[in-house]
């Protein structure tokens, strides 16, 4: 079954989702459960930017356990074959674009990483057969795997990329810790855990470990939400990169609400304007890097006759689109990043549209992280299409953006 397919049997698949906090009955609840995600935010040397960095290609492991060498050979929860995270990621499970498991990116020869046959997860637990969050403050959760609260002593291993299981490779491999740490988790609490450069041009690792807060935030349901958090490490020296862009140590960031054109618009060519009070104007600025608190402002949720034209809906911009145009009708928002201490002389900066289909996304690869799905969440039930309010969460990671969207239950959702 195609990924566009899959996305508009989401209703029956949240429904199976909310009666239930497991996807599969396995063993009895966890006990004083907390929940985490795992990201590895490393990438492939899929362009000459990210070189330098450790090939990113990894175990994570919770609760180790060593042999007599103190090398680990197996551990609680084993996350294997965790590649590079892609670019889009959701609050749920739902198909082989998301959270799952197959093929990544491309190297800069165009061949895959890791080579076809080869498996790669994109984050813990994706589609692993494991107990999962319940529905929390009204969004679904089932992206975070249960497990127990308290101290875990986590690892990452860098592994190769091969079809032999991390507890069947040879100790050598297994002897190659990225990171090692211990965090505490407290109870009813959410986690994302993300392997993270710290100094890309000295091959710095670590882990970092956020406490997600929007459980515990109210939420307007007719707005959109984002937030924004720099997850990049020390900025890599220029003189290695020539005019190639990283994300300055402050970013400031305007929005754009784009609106189509229709009068102005045919065949020749496609226009927007922009919502009034939404024209490049400012939206925050991040002074810091790795926070642990995300700051989620309000954007406007348009009426469901906008995402509409003569009854149709209307379209998303290509994910590969010439000379990075829209050739799509659908309102889409737009973030400018700049650098705050020279925002004059830098106008143009880091440009993301969020113009992209979410159903087809992440079947591409990282040709252009300037991009990213749209930020209202469109679902056919019933052979009716309907837009949904959604929180999202930009991770600015060295020179791209990665999106966490989380979707509101369909019993939260604004009614037309």
């Amino acid at each position: 079954m195609k990924i566009s397919q899959l996305i508009f049997l989401l209703p029956f698949l949240l429904s199976a989702a909310f009666s239930s906090c497991k996807k599969y009955e396995l063993k009895p609840q966890v006990e004083d459960a907390s929940y985490i995600r795992v990201f590895n935010n490393l990438t492939f040397t899929v362009d000459f930017l990210n070189n330098q960095q450790t090939p990113p290609f990894l175990t994570f492991l919770m609760d180790p356990e060593l042999d007599a060498d103190g090398v680990p050979n197996n551990a609680g929860i084993i996350g294997d074959y965790l590649g590079t995270r892609q670019l889009y990621s959701i609050s749920y499970p739902i198909n082989a674009g998301n959270s799952s498991t197959g093929n990544g990116t491309l190297n800069e020869s165009g061949q895959p990483n890791p080579p076809l046959g080869y498996p790669q997860n994109y984050e813990y637990p994706g589609n692993a057969h494991v107990l999962t969050a319940p529905v929390i403050n009204g969004f679904d959760l089932s992206s975070w795997a249960q497990i127990s609260s308290g101290k875990h002593r986590i690892m990452f291993v860098v592994r190769p990329q091969s079809n032999t299981p991390f507890r069947d490779l040879g100790s050598v491999q297994r002897a190659s810790i990225l990171v090692d740490t211990t965090i505490n988790l407290e109870k009813g609490e959410v986690y994302t855990l993300e392997v993270v450069s710290r100094d890309l041009d000295n091959g710095k690792y670590g882990l970092y470990v956020r406490k997600e807060e929007f459980i515990h935030k109210a939420f307007d349901e007719n707005k959109l939400y984002a937030g924004f958090i720099n997850l990049s490490g020390k900025r890599p020296e220029q003189s290695k990169y020539g005019t190639a862009f990283f994300f300055p140590d402050k970013v400031r960031i305007n929005s754009t609400y784009n609106i189509f054109n229709d009068a102005a618009s045919s065949s020749a060519g496609s226009y927007y304007h922009p919502l009034e009070g939404y024209d490049n104007t400012y939206y925050t600025t991040l002074s810091s890097k790795f926070d642990q608190s995300i700051s989620y402002l309000p954007l406007p949720m348009l009426p469901q006759s906008a995402f509409f034209y003569q009854g149709v809906l209307r379209t998303y911009s290509p994910i590969v689109s010439v000379a990075n145009q829209n050739t799509g009708t659908m309102p889409y928002i737009s973030f400018n990043m700049l650098d705050a201490d020279l925002p004059v002389t830098t106008p143009t900066g880091f440009k993301l549209n969020c113009w992209s289909d979410p159903a087809v996304f992440n079947n591409y690869t990282f040709r252009n992280p300037h991009t990213t799905p749209n930020l209202n969440l469109v679902i056919n039930s019933n052979n009716q299409f309907k837009v949904y309010s959604t929180v999202n969460i930009f991770e600015m990671v060295y020179n791209r953006v990665y999106l966490m969207q989380i979707k509101r239950g369909i019993d939260h959702a604004p009614q037309n």
